[in-house]
């Protein structure tokens, strides 16, 4: 078995969904406290982060596509849209926090863009969030003529 079928068993198991769930939200409160030097952290896990946002995204889509709209009702899916919305929340703090714009700038924002606004425009409209723009605002907000 491939590491994407893996992944893709990982997150239809209800429980795992909800224990990344609190794990990103465990991130969240560390990175609000820590500020600046929770870079460590970030940059330990920001790819493997970004690796759960699309994998997430594409199951909530394959979802949609072939239930319709009922499916963002499921538990399921708003378990997985939570994951996407404290991955985005974990990435906005950190920025807002962050003291070198230049690496934010440099390491953090191109596969972010990458990963959320390619998968943000590829996505079906019920499967769009829109902490995606808010995030990217933010960003773009923060680093100012950086960007």
């Amino acid at each position: 078995m491939g590491l994407a079928a893996q992944n893709v068993d990982v997150l239809n198991n209800p429980d795992n969904v909800k224990m990344l769930g609190n794990i990103l939200k465990t991130n969240v409160a560390a990175c609000s406290s820590i500020g600046a030097p929770f870079i460590t952290q970030i940059g330990r896990i920001y790819m493997d982060l970004l690796g759960v946002y699309k994998a997430v995204s594409e199951l909530i889509s394959q979802s949609v596509a072939t239930q319709g709209p009922i499916a963002t009702k499921t538990p399921r899916i708003r378990g997985m849209r939570t994951i996407k919305k404290e991955v985005l929340k974990l990435i906005d703090t950190y920025v807002a926090r962050a003291d070198d714009l230049n690496a934010v700038k440099e390491n953090m924002v191109p596969p972010l863009l990458d990963a959320v606004l390619v998968d943000y425009n590829r996505n079906v409209d019920l499967a769009r969030d829109a902490e995606v723009l808010n995030v990217m605002a933010n960003i773009v907000a923060r680093l100012g003529v950086c960007i």
